[in-house]
């Protein structure tokens, strides 16, 4: 075990409910491993001034009566994972998390800025790490195609399983639909995240208009998130699809609601790290509408979700066995839904996750034996 109450620095680009899974990511993981006894502190790049943000961070892990001991930077191509480069070099030892900044469909995105910054730097942020952090098989996969030797540590997100009695769901709002027009009780089948071209938005669009002229039932696709300016909101005003709304961001109690009033939950994602949005879902007992890139292939063999890939024509014949299921065989769905939640309580747990990371620590801390869930 590490010595008492170590002092964890968690960096990453933004520590706002706005950050979208990041954020919810990094949070629940600081909470977990102040349950295990750690000091930690979470520090948000955004909360130092604009430009030399990186030199604000670095002075920050300094500061405090307790020195830090070891720094988890989230997130790559940002002032977070500069800091942990120049802490690295004053010999403190670092686990750096792409969360799926690296792998090919991230990659090929904006390329060529990414290749100059890889070489300008940012290789050697990964390189140097005393480890990373991979969050599933398909990420190691990724980070080790690009050359990187480093340690790999293969500790995935997490989740806290919700209190979804009766007395609690009482408490919550109403769901945020009611207010577009979504009439109460309807079958919603929920988009959560931001709107960004790698959540497979545009087949999901695509697939559910077909959905509807072919096939139009009484379930609700029903789109809450942000990131666009707007764009989508605007699209669906002018140019409307049926049965679908577009509602913007939800956080705290009204992202509870949507998520305890929904019926399932859709992510077709081309690229992902481990989508904390797929994990508070299957929490919530939703059955889950999944793209494979989504990596969350226990979600498919334990039966809590249907591959879902962003290919129209394959999505489309998803969502019409989810529309089916939806308002002719909810005990199915209701299966899915179990199953989902035994999976987040035997896999994703956080309790489960800040254990791994207290393996992880002792042993760069040289105070334990390398962990069999590390990859040299």
């Amino acid at each position: 075990m590490p010595c008492p109450s170590p002092r964890i620095l968690h960096l990453l680009p933004s520590t706002a409910e706005g950050a979208a899974g990041l954020a919810a990511a990094v949070n629940g993981l600081a909470a977990a491993q102040r349950l295990q006894g750690f000091q930690v502190q979470v520090l948000g790049a955004d909360t130092g001034p604009r430009f030399r943000r990186a030199a604000a961070l670095v002075a920050a892990a300094q500061a405090g009566g307790t020195p830090a001991r070891l720094v988890h930077s989230h997130g790559l191509w940002l002032a977070p994972s500069r800091t942990s480069r120049r802490l690295r070099r004053f010999g403190l030892p670092s686990v750096v998390a792409p969360h799926g900044m690296l792998d090919p469909w991230a990659w090929r995105r904006r390329r060529a800025l990414k290749q100059l910054l890889w070489w300008a730097g940012e290789r050697t942020t990964v390189q140097a790490a005393s480890c990373l952090q991979a969050l599933c098989q398909a990420e190691q996969d990724a980070i080790r195609a690009l050359g990187i030797t480093a340690p790999i540590a293969l500790i995935p997100n997490g989740v806290d399983r919700p209190d979804g009695s009766p007395a609690a769901r009482a408490l919550l709002p109403p769901p945020p639909w009611l207010p577009h027009g979504v009439p109460d009780g309807a079958p919603v089948l929920l988009f959560l995240g931001r709107f960004h071209a790698k959540k497979g938005l545009a087949p999901l669009l695509a697939a559910w208009q077909r959905l509807q002229q072919h096939s139009p039932g009484e379930a609700w696709l029903v789109l809450a998130g942000f990131g666009d300016g707007g764009a989508l909101a605007w699209q669906q005003a002018v140019h409307p699809i049926p049965y679908l709304r577009v509602i913007g961001p939800v956080h705290g109690a009204a992202k509870a609601s949507a998520f305890a009033h929904a019926s399932g939950f859709v992510l077709p994602s081309y690229s992902e790290g481990l989508p904390m949005a797929a994990l508070e879902a299957m929490g919530w007992g939703l059955p889950c509408l999944l793209s494979a890139a989504c990596n969350l292939p226990a979600a498919f063999l334990t039966g809590a979700a249907w591959e879902a890939p962003p290919i129209p024509e394959l999505l489309q014949a998803q969502l019409e066995h989810w529309v089916s299921a939806a308002c002719t065989e909810p005990l199915e769905l209701a299966a899915m839904g179990l199953a989902g939640q035994n999976l987040v309580t035997q896999q994703f747990s956080w309790r489960r996750v800040a254990a791994q990371t207290t393996e992880l620590y002792a042993w760069l801390l040289g105070e334990a034996e390398r962990p069999e869930f590390v990859e040299l």
